[in-house]
């Protein structure tokens, strides 16, 4: 399959309208998450030239972003755990998916995917996920982990679809 052509500007917007972490990019292209905010930003150099990713970077970068989605695709939630219950309204619940949707917070931005995705405020998010004490800790449902499931593969979709070329060789192509 022919893979989308995109800029690192586009490649940063995606990644940022779906919360994903630079962190991980970072580790995975062994550079540092300044140098990578720095190139996507654009940042100047000490010249006054605006910085961007070398052709080095771009390959580590492009098997990075293919890594993640890998590593997205990975993450993706099972609902039927042994733990599986079903309160007195009749709504069934997995706690068990505690801890695989932290883990999803290691490469995504846990709150803006599920304020997002399911609807959640932050208080949600952190009765659900976080405070053991509360009443509504591990009450995620079906329909939940179907809809980040389905976010999780739309990004991860995307990213393999994605190689990442220079500006400049990406004016040239457009142009032809």
């Amino acid at each position: 399959m022919e893979k989308v052509k995109i800029s690192s500007d586009t490649l940063y917007q995606f990644l940022t309208e779906h919360g994903v972490k630079l962190v991980r990019i970072a580790e995975l292209t062994r550079l540092s998450e300044a140098s990578i905010n720095s190139c996507f930003r654009h940042h100047l150099i000490n010249n006054g030239v605006p910085r961007t990713f070398t052709r080095y970077t771009l390959r580590r970068l492009n098997a990075a972003i293919e890594q993640i989605a890998n590593e997205l695709r990975s993450l993706t939630l099972v609902f039927g755990s042994e733990l599986v219950y079903t309160n007195q309204r009749g709504n069934t619940y997995d706690p068990a998916l505690v801890e695989p949707m932290k883990r999803i917070g290691e490469y995504m931005n846990l709150s803006a995917l599920v304020e997002r995705v399911l609807g959640w405020n932050r208080s949600k998010k952190d009765n659900v996920l976080v405070t053991r004490s509360s009443k509504v800790y591990g009450c995620i449902s079906q329909s939940d982990v179907d809809r980040i499931n389905a976010e999780l593969l739309s990004v991860a979709n995307v990213l393999s679809s994605y190689e990442v070329v220079s500006e400049r060789e990406n004016t040239l192509t457009s142009n032809e």
